[in-house]
């Protein structure tokens, strides 16, 4: 009957779905995107624009350099001494600022002693503003750091002579050479010419260019601040994993939207074999195929009461067990109609004998103190004395239950984190979260009296550290002396 009934419903299941189908033209054509998630989560190594380096902030760059050589005097009327004769020592000291690897500036202070056209020692002081253009600095776009630099530079200032008194003004142009020793501090080698006009020695028609004082210096340069350049980075490969992402993403929609479908298919199909399985009257036979339903139509499963393997423990225990409920307060007899069993038992008959045990939901342990059952826990968030989960409220109905059934003793035990808080704030926490059960216990017909509550404070017993919010809930049988009396 059974292999008819279900030949019978794929026949009907088949003929329907050919008769839903209607004749519509689709492309047969489907582009699947496929990556590994792995893949696509890998960390990306930045890969930098060629020749593109980010301006630097105010902070970066700065150098002050100072350095000392030699100055030579030419002018008009030159002199009869030639330039080796007119050498005398010099020395500078510059403050400046790249403002990229290729572009700065700086301020430079020069000066100490030179020979007129007399050959007459005079003393002067050179204040100017420079222009640098590092020609080997585009190489910073290519390495953290560049070894060698070239700057040719520009600059006008004011020269003065402090022997006739004279402020002229002056143009300076050279070319310095830098060999970066480590990353804060370069070697400098540095030839420039200042050209003044022709009266700055005291000597020669006033405003017409013809003085000139020529200087060769080596010195060091001192970096300050930040130091380097940030190469700019390239976006393209992150707009193309950008883009991989959304697609991935629109193929797991698509996969969702199928499986959704067949999803609806599966549940209507399982709907129409229910109705069939009932007309036919064996919906009970197979109703484990269905599961239990919530009123939204969802399935919902039942909550785990270890009746099954509590029942296991009983039979392998009790061998003599023939399936009666010992919990039944009038006398059991076995099949060959003698007494071996009341209820409740005594001690001595539980020693004596491998008495039946069994229960509905828990395996009912008859020794003084033990609890019946496994112990239930309720978890609770940091610091509160709300449940976790208020789902678990429905061990709460399961255990209420079974107290109120067979008369059970409950004992409520609370507890807190010992790793958070104070032992006070966990002492009154963990009595917060025993109450808070004791209560909802109570709502639910379990009277006052056979409810023994408290809290331990917080403890550190159980991995992870959460677990240690909770409260513990265990059923005891009644004192059987204290019922006696």
């Amino acid at each position: 009957m059974t292999k008819q009934l279900i030949l019978t419903f794929a026949v009907f299941c088949t003929l329907q779905a050919r008769a839903n189908v209607q004749p519509v033209q689709e492309d047969t054509v489907r582009h699947y995107s496929r990556y590994e998630a792995t893949e696509l989560l890998q960390f990306m190594q930045p890969a930098y624009l060629d020749g593109v380096v980010l301006p630097m902030s105010r902070t970066g760059n700065w150098f002050v350099s100072i350095a000392g050589g030699m100055t030579a005097f030419l002018g008009t009327p030159l002199g009869c001494e030639d330039l080796f004769g007119r050498v005398k020592p010099s020395y500078s000291f510059a403050v400046g600022k790249w403002f990229t690897p290729s572009v700065g500036t700086r301020i430079n202070y020069s000066g100490l002693q030179f020979k007129d056209a007399e050959l007459s020692s005079q003393d002067y002081h050179y204040i100017r503003a420079d222009l640098l253009w590092n020609i080997l600095g585009r190489g910073y776009a290519r390495q953290e750091q560049v070894r060698w630099g070239l700057a040719p530079f520009a600059g006008v200032g004011l020269l003065h002579n402090s022997t006739n008194g004279s402020n002229l003004f002056a143009l300076s142009y050279g070319v310095q050479g830098q060999y970066r020793i480590s990353r804060r501090v370069s070697a400098t080698l540095e030839l420039s010419n200042t050209t003044t006009f022709q009266d700055f020695d005291g000597y020669g028609r006033p405003n017409r260019l013809g003085d000139h004082l020529f200087s060769l210096t080596a010195g060091f340069t001192f970096h300050l601040g930040k130091v380097g350049w940030k190469r700019a980075v390239d976006a393209t490969p992150y707009i193309r994993r950008n883009e991989q992402l959304v697609d991935y993403a629109n193929c797991l929609t698509e996969e969702n939207r199928r499986y959704a479908g067949q999803h609806d298919r599966d549940r209507r199909t399982l709907a129409e074999l229910k109705k069939i399985l009932e007309i036919e009257g064996l919906l009970g036979t197979y109703s484990y195929m269905f599961g239990k339903e919530s009123g939204d139509g969802r399935k919902t499963y039942p909550v785990n009461n270890y009746s099954g393997l509590n029942s296991l423990r009983a039979r392998l225990k009790y061998r003599h067990w023939d399936g009666t409920s010992p919990l039944d307060t009038t006398a059991l007899q076995s099949r060959n109609g003698n007494l071996i069993y009341s209820y409740p038992p005594s001690r001595d008959a539980l020693s004596e004998h491998d008495n039946p045990l069994a229960t509905d939901s828990t395996t009912f342990m008859y020794v003084g103190g033990e609890c019946v059952g496994a112990p239930v826990y309720f978890f609770f968030s940091l610091n509160t004395a709300r449940l976790t989960d208020a789902s678990q409220m429905l061990n709460l109905d399961g255990l209420a239950r079974v107290a109120k059934k067979y008369n059970l003793s409950v004992k409520v035990t609370g507890a807190a984190d010992s790793s958070t808080g104070t032992p006070a704030i966990n002492d009154s926490l963990s009595t917060a979260r025993a109450e808070f059960v004791a209560v909802e216990l109570e709502r639910r017909g379990v009277p006052t009296g056979m409810v023994i509550k408290g809290g331990i404070g917080g403890i550190a017993n159980y991995i992870p550290a959460e677990a240690n919010r909770h409260t513990r809930v265990e059923l005891f049988f009644p004192n059987p002396e204290r019922t006696s009396e």
